[in-house]
């Protein structure tokens, strides 16, 4: 990811998927989760409700269950901005 932008819209898209299921399942609890951009590669995010494979995936926060998408997004646009996934390159 090269800039805020960038990483904004994979966040909107990780939202998108995980919108249909937390609406299955209203009690699971589902995490931002990020790897961070080194020189070899570039950061990146998922929201999962598992710890990810990859080791190297470190836990951000939990996202809220309760809020729609838009209200998540806004809440967490200060929490995006701290985490070190953009390229380094």
């Amino acid at each position: 990811m090269n800039n805020l932008a960038d990483l904004e819209t994979v966040f909107a898209n990780e939202l998108q998927q995980w919108f249909p299921k937390q609406c299955r399942n209203l009690y699971d609890d589902y995490y931002l989760y990020f790897l961070p951009s080194t020189a070899e590669h570039d950061g990146g995010i998922i929201i999962t409700k598992d710890r990810p494979a990859n080791g190297d995936y470190q836990l951000s926060q939990r996202i809220p269950k309760h809020l729609q998408i838009d209200v998540i997004k806004n809440q967490f646009r200060n929490v995006l901005r701290t985490l070190p996934v953009l390229s380094v390159k």
